[in-house]
């Protein structure tokens, strides 16, 4: 949870959660740290006891729920990245363009998974991976909505390679978020689930 250095006892809304807590500053400097605060031993950053906000604490249910969420998030970034293939012949027929240039499509969007996480992962730790899932993925819908919409070869490249950049928050993120919800004696299992969908997808894609 962040917050300022306000007055004592000021109250502090924590827009993680979404405004469901408040935790005054008494609260927050009555905390046992560890660490001494010097160079050598600084505070560790931990959760305040009973945080509603610690993924840790909450239930296996509710996690299992989560981890299928990102696992089918990324399961259709991934299905995305091939699916494109299935349609080639049809795209050099209606753009009277070549294999290579068509191909870029594919080429593009990869690449995007390349830079795209220099992007999301950093703001995932600064932001938080929420609002990073929610807005990344509304710009992955749009993005690929236009490029079955695109009127010329050139538009839809330009809007693949978009679709790649933000479709890869939940490669780059979906791992973290295992992390964060399961200890590592469960995280295993979670990882496998991460891991299977992510090479899922892009063998479901040419077929379907």
């Amino acid at each position: 949870m962040t917050v300022g250095i306000f007055a004592e006892n000021t109250i502090i809304p924590s827009w993680k959660a979404w405004k469901r807590m408040q935790v005054s500053i008494a609260t927050l400097l009555q905390q046992n740290y560890k660490g001494e605060g010097t160079d050598a031993s600084p505070y560790v950053t931990e959760w305040l006891d009973d945080d509603i906000e610690n993924p840790m604490t909450w239930k296996d249910s509710y996690k299992w729920f989560l981890m299928v969420i990102v696992s089918f998030a990324t399961l259709a970034v991934a299905f995305a990245s091939s699916a494109y293939t299935g349609g080639i012949q049809q795209i050099i027929t209606q753009f009277n363009t070549s294999t290579e240039v068509v191909t870029l499509g594919i080429s593009l969007f990869v690449l995007g998974f390349a830079l795209g996480p220099l992007l999301w992962a950093p703001l995932s730790e600064l932001l938080g991976r929420r609002p990073l899932f929610i807005v990344t993925y509304g710009a992955l819908t749009a993005f690929n909505a236009g490029a079955a919409g695109a009127q010329n070869i050139q538009t839809l490249l330009i809007l693949r390679f978009f679709a790649g950049a933000f479709g890869s928050s939940p490669l780059t993120n979906a791992g973290g978020t295992v992390a964060d919800m399961f200890p590592a004696s469960q995280r295993g299992l979670g990882m496998s689930v991460f891991a299977s969908a992510a090479f899922l997808g892009p063998a479901l894609g040419p077929i379907v």
